[in-house]
């Protein structure tokens, strides 16, 4: 993977590579904060945050909404890993994860799993808006990769 800097919460540049350091990194493609099957998804994965940490595994999770509702999102769902606005499309095209809704460019549901080397060693890519990954099955695939 190619590394991306888009926008923090606050608007400052946030550089996924220097975010990810030497750990794996989990990156989760939502369609937005108004949809929520994805809010779901973000709050089951907040509860298996430490599961994640424990595993040296990083979670981000990335859609096409403002930084300030990303923002909003992450401070209404107490959400304690980073959600990031790619809202000029740059990382949900390069993945080809764009799809429309109500006349609205948004990502597909998808999961990325990414080694220490930034190469990809899971994925998941939901063609059903609402389909996604199953957590408990994520940690147990990540938790294969450290052995």
């Amino acid at each position: 993977m190619k590394n991306f800097i888009l926008k923090n919460n606050d608007g400052t540049d946030f550089d996924l590579y220097s975010f990810q350091g030497q750990s794996f990194l989990v990156i989760v493609f939502f369609r937005g904060a108004w949809c929520g099957h994805c809010k779901k998804q973000l709050v089951e994965l907040n509860e298996h945050f430490e599961q994640f940490n424990s595993l040296n595994a990083k979670l981000v999770a990335i859609s096409s909404d403002s930084t300030f509702k990303s923002s909003l999102l992450k401070t209404f769902l107490r959400l304690k890993f980073p959600v990031i606005s790619d809202s000029d499309l740059e990382m949900i095209e390069y993945f080809n994860f764009i799809t429309v809704h109500n006349n609205q460019i948004v990502s597909k549901p998808a999961t990325l799993v990414f080694s220490p080397e930034h190469e990809l060693v899971i994925e998941h890519i939901s063609e059903n808006y609402d389909e996604r990954v199953n957590i408990d099955d994520l940690i147990k695939r990540i938790n294969g990769l450290l052995k």
